[in-house]
């Protein structure tokens, strides 16, 4: 089981595939990355300007500033570049996973976009109310179906919206204090590779250890063939001089060579839930102000379902499930050793995981977003120039392991007693933090231009840690932005963001194995009976990510 179910519904490793969402263009961790148009152009530093009714986010209580009634809907475009380099990715028996650059291919997107809305209505000189509807996280990637981290995920997909109810209150012209609700949405559908070649050689290798008697002296008689017996070149080709467990590898490789082709995983699961967010603004003067905001935690169970694909393997194997006791002790059954011998007998190793291994089942997952506190200032410095500066602390330290559990399938007949097992997804985020400073310059009457610059802090601790499904780095960030008033009661809000991450260094290594159970002292073939789901291996490579941000938004006041 997992320590703490935590993060998004992260898909889950297919005895399998791991699919996780995962950050294309986010913020620290898997935010999305911007949540308000005038706000991405001083890089977020704005959280005590109050500047529209996207301060429901920032700030609530910046509604206190706002008159009558307005409205701003925007749009947020994101234009990112990835590249990866594998570094010597393997399976968990150490052979490579793919080849060259690990064709990745673009497993960013395009182009994706999220929209928000925020109203806000002026009740009296006291109390504000408003509404915001936003993306508070986002993820999407789409990797080679046959890349060299396909173990790990090959596509994942999140998508959020946020209803954030609020209420501001004026106490006098000093002090303003804000309060909201949250109903939160998460739907979230995932995809990874299940390695078949990897599990199919572990429970042969099983099989083997079981009966080493038996294989051994049908690698004798394959040697010198006194009579006439057909002994596979599997088994045959491996001498007997080796020693038991070199012997027993020997075999279990040969016949995982007969494998081609991976089998296929799909999770995808939603869930609401609900949390609130409060905020605290300080006018000492007119011209400055300082602001507090805290966002809590949600907690979400999300629901789904998982479901499984064998259709591209290729190849035979001997049945694992053959009991080959004879009546009298070391003596095998005749018919049953038929079936491992015999070529014709043997099966097709996807066909037995359908059957045997995975069925289609529900699962589910608990997550917590994390909590998050800011700390804001603004400064009108003269009647040109305003100065701003933000810094915010979000509890990553919550995402200690990612965890799905798969549920059991009532008179399924699972192979030696090895059901599905939790997906485990070791993480041990740090808690972070953002600063960012800004400024808005008043070019005319008309026109404000904004620009800002951020460090945003990544939650993931070092290599070892970071997972393709989370290739997240430090970034920086450098926004321009404007508002240009096109009539005295509607303004334009134009913003444009340049996001550079930190080389990402990934040596992650899976802790569990195909067959189904995490490895232990007896080596890949002996059943540890501690059950999981994965694939095992050790993903190596590095990221290279930038991302372009475009906002457009709207506001009018009536």
């Amino acid at each position: 089981m997992t320590r703490t179910r935590t993060a998004c519904w992260l898909g889950a490793l297919c005895g399998g595939s791991l699919a996780i969402a995962s950050p294309y263009g986010l913020a620290s961790g898997y935010h999305f990355g911007s949540q308000s148009v005038s706000a991405q152009g001083t890089a977020h530093a704005n959280g005590a300007e109050a500047a529209d009714p996207s301060t429901i986010f920032y700030n609530p209580a910046g509604l206190a500033r706002l008159k009558g009634t307005q409205v701003t809907g925007g749009l947020t475009t994101l234009f990112p570049d990835g590249e990866y380099e594998d570094k010597g990715t393997t399976d968990m028996f150490g052979n490579p996973t793919g080849e060259g650059d690990g064709d990745a291919g673009s497993f960013l997107p395009d182009a994706a976009a999220a929209p928000n809305f925020y109203a806000s209505k002026q009740l009296n000189d006291q109390f504000t109310i408003g509404f915001g509807m936003f993306t508070p996280f986002g993820a999407k990637l789409d990797y080679e179906e046959d890349w060299s981290g396909r173990y790990g995920i090959q596509s994942a997909s999140l998508e959020t919206v946020n209803l954030n109810p609020s209420l501001a209150f004026r106490l006098n012209e000093h002090h303003s204090f804000g309060f909201g609700v949250s109903a939160q949405y998460i739907k979230s559908i995932q995809r990874g590779a299940a390695d078949v070649k990897g599990a199919s050689r572990q429970l042969a290798g099983q099989f083997v250890n079981a009966n080493y008697s038996n294989t051994f002296l049908a690698s004798v008689l394959g040697q010198f063939d006194p009579f006439g017996l057909v002994i596979p070149s599997e088994i045959s080709s491996c001498s007997p001089s080796l020693a038991r467990d070199e012997f027993v590898d020997c075999v279990a490789s040969n016949f995982a060579d007969n494998v081609q082709g991976d089998g296929y995983f799909r999770a995808k699961g939603d869930d609401w839930g609900f949390g609130w967010n409060v905020g605290y603004l300080w006018e000492p003067t007119e011209s400055t102000r300082f602001g507090v905001a805290y966002r809590s935690r949600i907690k979400h169970t999300l629901k789904g379902e998982t479901k499984w694909s064998f259709a591209d393997v290729q190849g035979t194997v001997p049945d694992p499930s053959t009991d080959l006791t004879g009546v009298l002790p070391g003596i095998p059954d005749l018919a049953a050793l038929g079936q491992v011998l015999n070529r014709d007998n043997w099966i097709n190793p996807g066909s037995f995981a359908a059957a045997r291994l995975h069925p289609n089942s529900d699962g589910s997952s608990s997550i917590e977003t994390p909590e998050s506190l800011s700390f804001n200032a603004f400064h009108q410095l003269n009647s040109k120039i305003a100065l701003m500066a933000d810094v915010t602390f979000t509890r990553h330290s919550r995402l200690d392991t990612i965890g799905v559990a798969i549920d059991q399938v009532p008179g399924y007949p699972y192979f030696n007693g090895v059901t599905e097992g939790d997906l485990n997804v070791k993480q041990d985020w740090n808690d972070t933090y953002k600063i960012a400073v800004g400024m808005n310059y008043q070019y005319s009457d008309r026109l404000l231009l904004r620009t800002g610059m951020a460090y945003d802090k990544t939650p993931v601790p070092s290599s070892s840690y970071r997972h393709p499904g989370f290739p997240d780095a430090d970034r920086y960030w450098l926004s321009f932005g404007a508002n240009y008033q096109l009539y005295e009661d509607t303004a334009l809000d134009f913003a444009y963001s340049f996001v550079q991450f930190d080389s990402g260094e990934m040596d992650y290594t899976d802790g569990c194995s195909p067959a189904g159970w995490a490895p232990g002292s007896g080596g890949p073939y002996v059943d540890s009976g501690v059950r999981c789901t994965g694939n095992g291996g050790n993903f190596k490579g590095e990221y290279k990510t930038r991302i372009h941000f475009l906002g457009l938004a709207l506001t009018h006041t009536f």
